[in-house]
């Protein structure tokens, strides 16, 4: 922990290790005020030295650790999103901007059910809900999202949603995240298909 959170005589004594030792004998009594005010003035001096210094260590730390979270955060393999209550996009990792075939800029602030199948809208609508009211998380399995025309079939997806209250808006959010499955989805159903075929 950061020294400036620990109490002033620690400081302090750290502050006058580092000043050097004068001795005040032998001189006059007006003097000597004005040297202890001098003196009281460089321990002070050295005290905020110290806090600026254990101040840019800490933020030198933090911003490792934002490059870090940030970098986790956009390479994951999940496309992760946090929506408003209404469903709207206000952030979004750049997999979850890949898997909605569009840059993340032109995303943010459009509604996530702008890109589902029409059919699938009252089972993402209500999934949206209860992880809006839910205290845990909610899960949704094999959701069909639309991919761009160019594509043949749509992408089916996972979904993990639970609510949160953002700290710096004090809103409610929806942390969501969707995981492609659409191999798995047509692999299930193509063994399906031939289990009832062959029966």
């Amino acid at each position: 922990m950061a020294r400036y959170l620990e109490p002033d005589t620690q400081l302090r004594r750290e502050a006058l290790q580092r000043l050097p030792h004068k001795s005040m004998w032998g001189v006059p009594a007006g003097e000597l005020d004005q040297r202890r005010l001098v003196h009281e003035l460089q321990v002070h001096q050295i005290e905020l030295e110290i806090q600026n210094e254990e101040l840019t260590q800490t933020l030198t730390e933090v911003n490792a650790l934002r490059a870090k979270y940030l970098d986790l955060y956009d390479f994951a393999p999940a496309g992760y999103f946090t929506l408003n209550t209404q469903g709207n996009i206000v952030e979004l990792n750049l997999r979850a901007a890949k898997m909605l075939n569009q840059e993340r800029r032109q995303l943010v602030g459009r509604p996530l059910r702008e890109f589902f199948d029409p059919q699938a809208l009252p089972r993402l609508d209500a999934f949206l809900s209860t992880a809006e009211y839910s205290p845990d998380e909610v899960f949704a399995e094999a959701l069909p999202s639309l991919r761009s025309k160019s594509m043949l079939m749509p992408m089916y997806v996972n979904a993990q949603a639970h609510a949160f209250v953002d700290p710096q808006s004090g809103h409610k959010r929806i942390r969501l995240v969707l995981m492609d499955v659409t191999a798995l989805k047509v692999a299930r159903d193509d063994v399906t298909r031939v289990i009832t075929h062959s029966e």
